[in-house]
Parts: C-alpha cells; structure tokens; sequence
C-alpha cells in the first residue's frame, strides 16, 4: 500500500510541474521537433547498422588470424603481472598413488600425462592439468597458501614442489612463467584478440557501407 501512495505521489508531483512548465516556458523551448527527429534518425541508422552486421559481418577467426595479429601486434599485450602455467594435484597424506603420481607428474611423455589424468580422477581430492591455463602469480596462494614463488626461481629450475600439512600432500609442477612487461602468451590473450579483429571487421564493414551509399547518392545527384 505504501508502494502505491508513493507511485501516486509521484506522479501527481509531476503532473503538476508538467502543467506548471507548459503554463509558463516560451513556445520555441517547448518545441522539441528537432531533438525528435535526429534522435528518430540517429536509432534508424543504429537499427540498419546493426542488421548490415547480422547479414554480412564474418564471425569466423581462425587460429591462423590469430596468430598473425598477435605476431603484428604483440607489444600491446605486455603483461601487468606476473603469470604462470603450472599443474597441481592434492592427496590425502596416505594415498597408495603418491609415488606414480610424482613420476607422472615430472614427465612430458605422452602416456605419463594420460597416466597422470587417469590417476587424479581417481586419486586426488583436487587437481588441475591444463597446459594451456594461466593464473597470475598472486593466484597461486588460492591453491597453495604457503607457497612463494617467482621468477627467479624457475629460471633457476625450482619447478617442482611437494607440500605436506596435516592432511594433504601438495605436488606443483610449473610448465611455464611469464614475468610483468613481458608479452603476455598467445592463450591468454586470445579471447581479446577475438574481439580485436572483430571489431576491426565491423567498422570496416560499415566504412564500406557508408562509401556505397555515398557513391550511389552521387551516380544518382542525390549530392550536390
């Protein structure tokens, strides 16, 4: 009921200031004609715009795009913080998988990292495996609370850890790092690149567009 006293409230109040304003504004402030119109155009051309996107714009980016505009381009993704690539599995301290688990985890051969998915699905309370996943540096603390690490130390090849509370064990391997001002890896810029190259394509489509429609209002002395 309160809602409803208020909503009536309200638009008595500007009724009355309605009334009031047509009552005593002169008739030119009153005439809004002119701000009608160009807002009436300016959506007619955002509504054809828009539809020349959906018929004629080229979603499709191909990995072999991407890449040659992060080739082209690569000093605008320098990176603000560190970032790193690691893989990271936890197990109850009394997991029997312990020492397979390390091996595979140290290996880059093919059956060892298929043995490694295998083992973690069944043995690991947590685990993550992507070779193609990077995470501020800052973010490892979410996974490893205790650990500090930086770039110092995988250049001095420290790459491998084993971590141990009360409960769990922690085995980390770091695939990868990337320090700040350095150019950020292709898989963590790819979605922005994407979006780069797309809406490059979409204003030069409706660069073009504009180009026709100027060239026709000219073959037809439509311009003077």
């Amino acid at each position: 009921l309160t809602m409803v006293r208020t909503y009536i409230q309200n638009w008595v109040d500007d009724e009355l200031l309605i009334r009031k304003a047509e009552d005593n504004l002169p008739e030119e402030i009153k005439d809004f004609s002119k701000e009608l119109e160009d807002y009436r155009n300016s959506l007619i051309i955002f509504e054809y715009k828009k539809m020349l996107l959906q018929q004629q714009l080229d979603t499709n980016i191909s990995l072999d795009a991407i890449a040659a505009y992060y080739r082209d381009h690569a000093t605008r993704f320098a990176l603000k913080n560190d970032v790193v690539m690691m893989k990271y599995l936890m197990l109850h301290v009394d997991s029997p998988a312990k020492g397979k688990l390390v091996g595979f985890l140290q290996s880059d051969e093919i059956d060892a990292k298929d043995s490694l998915a295998l083992y973690c699905s069944k043995y690991a309370s947590d685990f993550s495996l992507a070779e193609d996943y990077w995470m501020e540096r800052e973010d490892i603390q979410e996974y490893i609370p205790d650990l500090e690490y930086g770039y110092d130390a995988f250049l001095a090849n420290r790459r491998y850890f084993e971590l141990k509370d009360s409960n769990f064990v922690y085995l980390i391997r770091f695939i990868d790092y990337r320090p700040a001002d350095s150019i950020a890896p292709v898989a963590l810029v790819e979605k922005q690149i994407r979006e780069m190259i797309l809406n490059k394509r979409k204003n030069s489509l409706i660069k073009e567009m504009q180009q026709t429609v100027l060239q026709d209002a000219i073959a037809n002395n439509q311009v003077e």
